[in-house]
Parts: structure tokens; sequence; C-alpha cells
């Protein structure tokens, strides 16, 4: 024997069910009520039969509905249409309540949600989703008391960590081991009050603390600490560690969201979980997305959580003064974007004591520009710049970007920010292509950098006081490894160092091959320029390698061009190690600024001294296989001639202390012993 259903056409109908109906229902003379539409007929994918139920749970306008005093219920399952909640999706209906109940609902009971195609969602409170889903429509999100965003949520919260027994000794950068109890997989939060670097120029944020996520499986880091700690015993608030146990991975595909009343304060997208995968997300200001700066705040916004990858996100129009960021990622390990297209924002990436973060192609306008980040990677990006802009912005350590390309007419390819300025571990720009043209530039003169500070020109940093507690410093090891620059500008350099007003710690290698330039014939490119400051350089002394082609029609080219704040001191001296150079005019020092100069193979036109009066007595200078195309040979003493030819004409002015061996010279050449081929002088001899 059957046992029928009220038939309903819509949810409306069945809240007005009769009291004949709920008392049919209670006696089991209906097994339910079959619902065959939420507003009207046919408007949900499929009917709904819901049951007399004692859940104690309240009614949710879909899964639990509450009339005359009993409460009918439906168990859904599989993909969770919104519909089913009464979501109209129409762009103009106020979904709110029904989109908090829906996905109160479906992170409950760990449902795949789906918003349909077609469908504009109007939301006016912020809510959280943390299961997987498809968005097929979009979310409007309407500012109207405040701001509204959606946030990727954990299902699970952190729990705090007991250190009191750890090993403070083994806190240190890179270390596995710090005394870590756990069973199972889980990911560490480890948020210090130390001062991690501090924050030039910003009252309201004067210094960045020591943050960041690290991966643990059965009580051992699986990822090194990228900063060392302390611990108080009498302060316990110097360190906390915050433990979040393994979440399982989740897949949001075609989140799309659009702005609409007045712009948020903060963010529209969080992602705050961990192992989530964003498939197409789309993000647009649609306020104001037409240029004018100062409108739109941040719109994605990843925060403490590990292993977040994001693939081709859209994000256009979010420009706001002093934030205005397309992607922020904060206190964050594991990152990977790929195919990012975003534009019309003030900066398309920013991050901040991230921790393993990958950019894979894409378009990022205007600039990355990155507070604090170590181990970072870009490959094949584009960049689009605005005037005098960096294209990338740094601190921080290990930062590798392989063939990335900037267009626009920005004056720095790869700049050390300026207010938080430092950056470590080993840098590698390889193969970057620097297309930088500004029309507008009709009188002055334009100056470009591959690498520099971001104010490249005289002293940087005024406000670099001795009140700041952690010290400037350039990487270990910078490589420029075959670079590319098309531009319009008078001045090029490849890398600039000029002058920092406190001590600061000293790039210690600098590479920089084969170079192709592009420029007027009356540009002057110059591969390395460095003021040396025997005072506040501390730690290294600077060893320069250049190889391979310069490839140019500009005129005027130098090599290396090293300048002294005091010449009478010879501390703190560069090594410079040119192989194979073709295509520079001239290499430039002192005797207060040179430690060794050996260059095997390649040809040059002039050696400059920066001042004569600084002796070269203590400087190793070897010129090897090298041919001299005519030029000047300027105050000229200590040097090795080795299987040189000079094809130019050349006045040595001294040679008490030049040595030739198997060189060969030509008529124009003069200055020297009549019989140059085996003529050995000290130091050489």
């Amino acid at each position: 024997m059957s046992f029928p259903c009220i038939v309903k056409n819509t949810m409306a109908e069945m809240r007005s069910l009769s009291a004949a109906e709920i008392t049919d229902l209670q006696n089991g003379i209906y097994k339910g009520v079959c619902l065959l539409g939420y507003y009207e007929k046919r408007d949900t994918p499929n009917p709904v039969i819901y049951h007399l139920s004692a859940t104690l749970g309240t009614d949710d306008g879909g899964s639990i509905i509450e009339i005359g005093g009993i409460k009918l219920e439906h168990n859904f399952t599989h993909d969770l249409d919104v519909r089913y909640f009464g979501v109209k999706g129409n762009g103009t209906y106020n979904d709110t309540p029904f989109v908090l109940s829906y996905f109160n609902y479906v992170n409950a009971n760990n449902l795949f949600w789906v918003v349909p195609g077609k469908f504009k969602v109007v939301v006016k409170q912020s809510f959280e989703i943390k299961t997987s889903g498809r968005c097929d429509g979009k979310f409007i999100l309407r500012n109207e008391n405040g701001d509204v965003s959606i946030t990727i949520a954990r299902k699970f919260n952190g729990e705090a960590v007991d250190i009191s027994t750890w090993d403070t000794v083994k806190m240190k950068r890179g270390s596995l081991d710090v005394g870590f109890s756990n069973t199972g997989v889980a990911n560490l939060y480890f948020d210090s009050e130390e001062i991690l670097i501090d924050r030039d120029g910003t009252p309201s944020e004067t210094s960045y603390k020591k943050k960041e996520f690290i991966r643990s499986v059965d009580g051992k880091l699986t990822t090194p600490l990228v900063c060392s700690y302390r611990q108080d015993s009498l302060n316990l608030q110097v360190l906390k560690v915050k433990k979040y146990i393994f979440e399982e991975p989740i897949s949001i595909d075609n989140l799309s969201i659009e702005t609409d009343g007045n712009l948020n304060e903060a963010k529209y997208l969080f992602v705050n979980r961990d192992n989530v995968t964003l498939n197409n997300p789309q993000i647009i200001n649609k306020i104001n997305n037409m240029g004018v700066v100062n409108v739109g705040a941040v719109a994605l916004e990843i925060q403490e959580c590990a292993d977040v990858i994001i693939n081709s996100p859209f994000i256009k129009g979010f420009r706001k003064a002093g934030v205005g960021y397309g992607i922020a990622n904060y206190y964050s390990i594991g990152v990977i974007i790929n195919d990012g297209n975003v534009v019309e924002c003030r900066h398309g990436y920013t991050g901040r004591n991230s921790v393993d973060v990958t950019i894979n192609r894409g378009v990022w306008e205007d600039g990355i520009d990155d507070h604090w980040t170590d181990r970072f990677t870009a490959n094949n990006t584009i960049v689009k710049t605005g005037k005098g802009a960096a294209a990338f912005q740094f601190a921080g350590n290990d930062i590798t970007l392989n063939s990335p390309i900037v267009n626009g007419s920005a004056s720095i390819f790869f700049g050390i920010r300026l207010d938080t300025p430092s950056l470590g571990g080993i840098v590698n720009i390889n193969n970057p292509v620097f297309n930088t043209k500004d029309s507008s530039n009709q009188s002055g003169t334009r100056d470009i950098y591959m690498f520099s500070y971001t104010s490249p020109g005289g002293n940087v940093g005024n406000a670099m006081l001795q009140k700041y507690a952690v010290d400037p410093k350039l990487p270990e090891s910078l490589n420029i490894i075959n670079p590319i620059i098309n531009t319009d500008a008078d001045l090029v350099y490849g890398f600039f160092l000029g002058v920092l007003n406190r001590a600061y710690t000293n790039i210690k290698n600098l590479k920089i091959t084969d170079t192709i330039l592009n420029a007027k014939p009356t540009t002057q490119y110059t591969a390395v320029q460095i003021i040396k400051d025997n005072v506040n350089q501390q730690d290294h002394n600077t060893n320069i390698e250049i190889t391979g082609r310069l490839t140019t029609n500009a005129l005027a080219t130098t090599c290396v061009y090293l300048s002294s704040i005091d010449h009478t001191v010879f501390s703190r001296r560069a090594n410079i190690y040119l192989t194979d150079c073709f295509g520079y005019g001239r290499v430039v020092f002192s005797g207060a600024n040179l430690g060794t100069l050996i260059m095997d193979g390649g040809e040059i036109n002039d050696f400059n001294t920066d001042r004569a009066e600084a002796s070269l007595s203590n400087c190793n200078i070897q010129f090897k296989n090298v041919e001299w195309k005519g030029g000047k040979i300027d105050h000229l003493t200590h040097a090795l001639f080795q299987n040189c030819v000079f094809t130019g004409n050349y006045v040595f002015p001294s040679v008490g202390s030049v040595s030739l061996v198997n060189s060969v010279k030509y008529a124009g050449v003069s200055g020297l012993p009549s019989n140059i081929v085996n003529s050995m002088n000290p130091p050489f001899a």
C-alpha cells in the first residue's frame, strides 16, 4: 500500500499547509510534502519531498521547514543547487538570508555546492565556504552597511601548542626539529613579537614581526624554518605557536565576484584554509574600474594557511592608494598562482611573511610588489607597469625570476623595497626582457635600472636612522642572465648601488651575462655601477663577474664603474672578473675601490682611473687574450698584458710597473719599450 504525498507548487504554498493537512501528516496518511518549485512551479532542478521530522535543527528555508508546530525535513545530497534554498539570482533581489542558510547547510554537511549559470546572486553580508563547489553564475557583493566578503574557511580551528619544552637552540633558521610533539599531519603557525624588519617612513606600521607557516608530519617539520626565534619564560607572548590539523583538499570552480554599492575597506575574497584549489576565479570592481586612482581595495587575500593553488584568476580594477592589490598573500606557505590576468590594479600581487610562492605565467598590472617573501619563484610572467614604477619590488630571501617580461614605462626592473630594505640569499633573474618607453618624457634625462634600490640615485632612505633594529642588506648572490633591454632612456644601468646612509650588508657575488640593449645611439649604458663605502658596506667585498657579449647600438658603454666615497681608504674593495666580454667601451675604477681585475678574452677600448691619486700598487690587474680597439689607458700602473692585441692607438703614460707577455702592438701604440713581446716587470716578474 503506497502513501501519497501532499503536492505543493511553491514554498509559500507549503508554508500555508492547512490544519487538516498537518494532522494527516502526523497521522501518517501522507508520507510527506512534494514541493515542485520554490517561488514558482519547476524553478528548482527537481521536485523535493519533505518528511515529518523530530530534528532539533531550526528552520533554514531549505532543508528544514517549520509549519504550524511541525517540522518538515529533506536531507540533500550530491550537488546541491542554491535554488533549493530560495536563491533567486536575478541581480536585484536580496538573496542574503537564503545564501547564509544555504552555505551553513552545505558547510555542516560537507556537500558540493552549485550556483547555476547566469545567476546573479546579490549578497549584503559576509559568509563562509568550507566545501568544494562550482559557481557558473556570479556573486554581487553589495556593501551597504559595512564590508561584505566571502571567506574560504577552515572546518577546524587552530589550537595552541605548548612550547615550554622546545629546544631554543634548535629554533633557528633552517631547522627541521624544534621539539614539537604530535601524531599525524599538521601545519604550525609561528606568531612572534620579534621584529623581522623595520618599515621606514610608515608611522602606522613601523615594523613587521616574525610570522610563518610550517608543515609538519608526526612531530617533525617537513619544511625548514625561515626565521630564528627566541623564547622568554617570563614573557610567553614573545612567541606563540598554533597547530592546524590537516584539512582535506577542496576545489572551487569559477567563483565569480563583482562589487556593488560602496567599496570595501578590506577585501572581497579571503582564503584562510589549507589545501584549497581555486579554478578560474574572477573578481571585478564594477563600481569604478576606469583607471581612477584611490578606488578599490584588495580583491583576494590569502592569509594564515598552506598549500593554495589558484588557476587562471581574472581580477580587474583595484587601485586604492596605499593598498589596491589584486592578490595579497600573507603568512602562508606553498601558494601557487597559474596564468593570472590581474589588470588595472595598483599592484597585481603583494606578499608578506610568505614562503614558497610560485607564480607561473600570466599578466600582472601594475607590478609585483612583495614586502617580504622567502623562496619566491616567477616563471614566464608578463608585468605591465606605469610611469616611473618598479616592475618587481621585493624584501625577503631567495628570489628567482625565470623569463620575465616587463612592458610599460617602468624605471626599475627589479628593486629592493626602500621601506623594508632587505633582500638576502640568492637572487636569480634569468632571461629577462625589459621593455620600457616613456613618450611623455620630452625634456630632461630619463634613467632606468635592471636592479637597484627603489630610489637608486643619491642617498637612499633619509629616514633610515639608527633607531631601526634590522640593518639593510643586499643579496649574497645576484645573477642577471642574458637580459634584453628595449628602451628610449638616456641612462641605462644593469646593477646600481648608490649611497646608503647607514650600515648594511653588502652584495657578495654579482654576475651579468650576455646582454642585448636596443636604445638610442646617445644612450649611456653601464652594466655595473657601485659607489664604494668602506664604512657602511659591511661583511663582503663584492665579486663582480661579467661574461659574454653586449649587443647594442648605444655608443657610450661601460662594463664596470667603481667609485668611492673616500678615495684615501683601501678597504671594502671590489673584485672584477670579465670573461669573453665584447661590446663594452670602458672600465672605470681606482686603487681605492679595486682589489682584483682579471679580464680573460674579449675586447675593450678605455681603461679609466676614477681617481689618479689612489695608487694601483696593491691591485691585481691582468688582461689576457684581450683586443684593445682604440681609446685611452689612463694612469696605468701595476698591470699585466698577456697575449693581448692592440689594434687601436694608445699612449701608455707610465711603464714602470706594466708587464707585457706575448702581446702584439701596432704602430699607433706609444710609450712602451720597442720590444714588448717578453717584457716582465714587478709584481709579475
